[in-house]
């Protein structure tokens, strides 16, 4: 019976052993030796086993050396191979584990209790086991039960630790001898059985001796309740139990994730998410449904994978890649493809992935390029051109060693971004400038980059030994947007040769496109464009859009580009039979055919009851991005009714076009002007990129906001500021200021009616004498931009809005935002996808109002036209068609100075905009300076309107009048000019679409 002193001692000593203090283990059993009490045997082997646990605690080794390749799972002929590495051992047995066994030897000879007996056995066994004398520890362990002893008086805890080791070493040592069964039912029962002593609350693996900041290398060789999680389901796997195996790695992942210290086997933790998302990965398939099941769990598991990758590898050193992380990013932008994680949420979870990786190796152009893919995918374009500006710049130094390599006909690293992956990044880049950023010099750029990178590798290894040779299909994608850009080029060209060099150019590029691959759908589709555009070939346009849209009949841009042809035409019954068909196989067919209002209604009324906040608005069918195409081509459609059945049957298909517009931009508006962008995405879902963490990975574990640095420019987190030493940190990011303005559907508070004009006020700039012309009054500010009245407010009209920034002073930014205006038109919004949505929406609303207003002028209904064109302007108050349409009203009612003054403001917002410089150059004619105008014509004709039939009528008749005021030498001359120019306005207006074929340019 022992003392209640030596009991003390004994729990002082259980606790020690469990918590691996073995020198306070030592010491206390060192008292029990001492005094040569009833438990000397007993701390005789608690001394021993531990100066064997202080011992292994010195041993220096690499846990990532040891599981280098750990988890790597190879099917044969002979079955299924898992490599599952041993625990570190030391092969040549040292002095001070021979010295061991013999005192446990001698310690055998007493007569020991069964529970010392027992604990003899096992710290015997270990001694063997770590010393590499796996016989020995074998038929140590063999003569043991297979069930946990009875708690006993001297360790009535730490026999659990025991139980688990001696099970392990038993499973250890049957998977030497090949027998996997055997082993995988001693880890399994070892678990099962130390599961039922636990608590619900307590943990499965508890590390001893390993402190949270503990270097890894002094880990514990082998912690046995750990190793029987892993080895259970290695020992599956190698059984080719496939389904069980996967399962039990995924219960051995999710114990050790809520491990204390959370690095606590970091390594092998990698390896096995790897193997449990090769796992994962295979289960999937082809299996669409397995997919969507499966795709949190991949998603998680790839975050878990870069937490990991972090805790192994620290920040790269000069010529360091990263190898492992490197596959990661490749795994994952694989594995979001094959569960077709594309949301917005599920992509900012890649970003988390591909951010981290950036810094883990230092702006890799592997990595660069997936963030690159993403981010457009995203729709954060501003982010994505930084990242495609950066990696740009890390390939161009690769390939200077590429082409030193070829040169010297060495063999090419292996780590290099190949060529191929560096064109397909390229044509992404090039796609990014042209469609979403709108640089076509910038696209020029890049695909002059692609082309040169293409002859240099075709001139230095022309029999393609070291280089696979360029696919077509990426030479058509390179051919394809440099024509699209040049294209971009020619419409923007004020220079009538300059004009014809980029279209023939485009033209040619195209062609090539097409034949290089005759599937490419952008190609017949960029071709059909350009030649309506560019030249009015109308026939030879229409085969390519046929082509276009044989090739991929859902996408409308083709059909809608069919039907302008055959209102170019002057075929609307064709051209109405085509938009149809091409409307109902639209996923948005359903919102456009089921809104039928009542025809008791008026259109104002059935427009103000869909508005945009209300809550019973029907959900979104499809994509916003289609539902925009389609909406275009429901106002085409509406164009082409009043055309051809006359205005009263377009105007009675505006209130489904309201209903439409409520639909398709409904979710765009209600979201608001909020910010966009990846990082304010980011720090509103609490991602926080650099601080991921494997103890992030803990059940229950939220994520801290987001640490982001401010951008100096516009006061928003931007995740390229945040990288350390990033190349993207010299870059920053611009927003607007300021608020959009709300949007009405109609300006009156009566639904019924159709709001008055309001009346327009007397311009100061109104001669005050009958019968002399007015003279405008030049300002400096846009008229846009003042109040209508003179109220005295700071934006009334005789107030500068330029001398209201510079007399308040804190800058224009501070100004507008305090003033809480519309968005200044000086200041550019970031480029991301909401935002031109958001664009789109006030766009399309305008001129869903102005086809309204024309409507209503073509009835002779002016007063709601004007109606209709403050409506235009409350939705999209820098529309330089709305200013238009109001001064030709203004023009109309005889008001030529207040109609001069918008359509200056339409051109200074739009210099493009032909329809504003045609009309100015009227009222300019109607004012009585025929040279101004002349000359305005002639600017016109020679740039952007040299295929707008008006402006070419105008100009003729201009030039006719002034002959009949010339002699008869220069009138013969003029004359003929007038009838060449008016000859060709009429070939014009023969193919002159219902609306303009640039409303189609991307």
């Amino acid at each position: 019976m022992l003392s209640s002193r030596h009991q003390s001692v004994l729990k002082e000593i259980d606790a020690a052993r469990c918590v691996g203090s073995w020198s306070t283990a030592s010491a206390l059993a060192a008292k029990l030796v001492k005094h040569g009490s009833p438990g000397h045997v007993f701390g005789s082997i608690v001394s021993s086993e531990a100066e064997l646990e202080e011992y292994l605690a010195k041993v220096e080794w690499s846990p990532q050396e040891h599981w280098s390749d750990d988890g790597i799972m190879q099917r044969s002929s002979n079955g299924v191979r898992v490599t599952a590495r041993y625990p570190m051992n030391i092969s040549s047995s040292p002095k001070q584990l021979e010295a061991l066994e013999k005192r446990l030897q001698k310690i055998g000879k007493h007569t020991l209790s069964d529970e010392e007996a027992y604990q003899l056995s096992v710290v015997t066994a270990k001694v063997y086991f770590y010393g590499s004398k796996f016989e020995q520890c074998q038929a140590a362990v063999d003569s043991l039960a297979t069930t946990i002893p009875d708690e006993g008086a001297m360790s009535p805890v730490y026999v659990r630790q025991l139980y688990m080791a001696q099970m392990v070493m038993r499973g250890i040592t049957a998977e030497m001898h090949g027998d996997m069964d055997t082993a995988h039912s001693m880890y399994d029962t070892a678990l099962v059985t130390l599961k039922e002593r636990l608590s619900s609350q307590a943990a499965l693996v508890v590390p001893r001796g390993s402190a949270a900041g503990a270097e890894k290398s002094h880990e514990e060789l082998v912690n046995w309740a750990e190793e029987a999680l892993y080895r259970r389901a290695m020992a599956s796997l190698a059984q080719d139990n496939i389904d069980r195996g996967a399962d039990e790695l995924a219960v051995y992942i999710r114990v050790m994730d809520n491990v204390t210290p959370a690095t606590f086997r970091v390594f092998r933790r990698l390896r096995a998410n790897r193997l449990h998302m090769q796992l994962e990965r295979q289960s999937i398939g082809a299996d669409s449904s397995a997919a969507t099941q499966a795709k949190e769990r991949v998603m998680a598991s790839h975050r878990r994978q870069m937490a990991l990758l972090k805790a192994t590898y620290a920040f790269p050193r000069a010529n360091e890649a990263h190898a492992e992380v490197l596959a990661e990013v490749d795994g994952a932008a694989r594995d979001w493809e094959l569960v077709r994680a594309f949301s917005r949420v599920e992509s900012l979870r890649l970003l988390e992935v591909l951010y981290e990786a950036v810094f883990l190796t230092f702006n890799s152009p592997q990595v660069l390029r997936h963030l690159v893919h993403v981010l457009v995918r995203f729709g954060d374009y501003h982010e994505a051109r930084l990242a495609f500006v950066t990696y740009r710049e890390l390939v161009e130094r690769q390939l200077e060693r590429v082409k030193k390599a070829l040169g010297s006909g060495s063999k090419i690293d292996s780590g290099l971004e190949s060529v191929n992956n560096i064109l397909r990044t390229v044509v992404v880049g090039a796609r990014l400038f042209l469609v979403h950023l709108d640089s076509a010099h910038d696209c020029l750029s890049v695909v002059h980059f692609a082309n040169d990178l293409i002859d240099d590798v075709e001139a230095r290894d022309p029999d393609h030994q070291i280089i696979p040779p360029v696919p077509e299909t990426i030479r058509a994608q390179v051919a394809l947007w440099k024509g699209a850009a040049h294209g971009r080029l020619a419409q923007r060209s004020r220079e009538p040769s300059n004009r014809a060099d980029h279209h023939c150019a485009a033209l040619q590029l195209l062609r090539q496109a097409a034949e290089l691959n005759p599937q490419l759908y952008e190609a017949h589709y960029f071709l059909a464009l350009e030649l309506a555009l560019g030249t009015r070939d109308i026939a030879a346009a229409t085969a390519a859009a046929k082509q276009a849209a044989a090739l991929d009949a859902t996408r409308l841009d083709a059909w809608h580009l069919l039907v302008l042809l055959s209102t170019a035409r002057k075929d609307y019954a064709k051209a109405l039979q085509i938009c149809e068909v091409a409307m109902r196989q639209s996923v948005w067919w359903p919102a456009y055919n089921e809104s039928q209002p009542d025809a008791n209604k008026s259109e104002e009324s059935v427009a103000h009851s869909h508005t945009l906040h209300d809550k019973d608005a029907k959900a979104p069918m499809g994509s916003v991005d289609a539902g925009m195409d389609f909406f275009g081509l429901a106002m085409t459609h509406m164009a082409i009714e009043g055309r051809h059945h006359g205005f009263d049957t377009s105007l009675d298909a505006q209130p489904r076009l309201f209903a439409l517009y409520a639909s398709v931009f409904g979710s765009v508006v209600a979201a608001g002007d909020e910010s966009d962008d990846v990082a304010s995405a980011m720090e509103a879902a609490g991602i926080s990129i650099g601080l991921l963490a494997v103890g992030d990975l803990r059940t229950g574990h939220h994520t801290h906001p987001s640490h982001l640095v401010p951008s100096q420019a516009s006061g928003r987190p931007s995740l390229a500021r945040s990288l350390a030493r990033s190349v993207f940190s010299k870059h920053t990011r611009f927003s607007s200021h300021g608020e959009y303005p709300p949007l009405p559907f109609s300006a009156s508070e009566d639904a019924g009616e159709v709001a008055d004009v309001p009346k327009l006020p007397d311009h100061p700039g109104q001669s005050d004498h009958p019968g002399q012309p007015d003279q405008p009054k030049r300002q400096r500010s846009m008229p846009h931009l003042r109040a209508p009245s003179g109220d005295g407010s700071v934006l009334s009209a005789d107030i500068p809005t330029e001398a209201f920034f510079d007399k308040h002073g804190g800058g224009r930014s501070s100004t507008v935002t305090h003033m809480h205006s519309n968005r200044s038109v000086y200041s550019t919004a970031v480029a991301t996808r909401q935002s031109h949505q958001r664009a789109q929406a006030r766009r399309a609303l305008c001129s869903l109002w102005l086809a309204t207003g024309t409507a209503f002028v073509a009835l002779q209904r002016l007063d709601e036209a004007g109606g209709a064109v403050a409506e235009a302007l409350a939705a999209w108050p820098e529309s330089p068609e709305a200013l238009t349409m109001r001064g030709q009203l203004a023009a109309a009612e005889g008001q030529h100075v207040m109609a001069l003054n918008e359509f200056h403001a339409a051109v200074a917002l739009e210099a493009n905009n032909i329809r504003a410089a045609v009309a100015l150059a009227c009222v300019e004619h109607e004012l009585g300076r025929r040279d101004v105008a002349l000359g305005l014509l002639k600017n016109i004709t020679r740039a952007h309107g040299w295929c707008d039939p008006e402006a070419w009528y105008w100009l003729g008749r201009l030039e006719h009048e002034l002959a009949l005021e010339c002699d008869s030498d220069a009138r013969t001359q003029m004359l003929r000019r007038a009838l060449k120019y008016s000859s060709y306005a009429l070939e014009l207006e023969s193919s002159q679409p219902v609306r303009p074929f640039s409303i189609l340019r991307p």
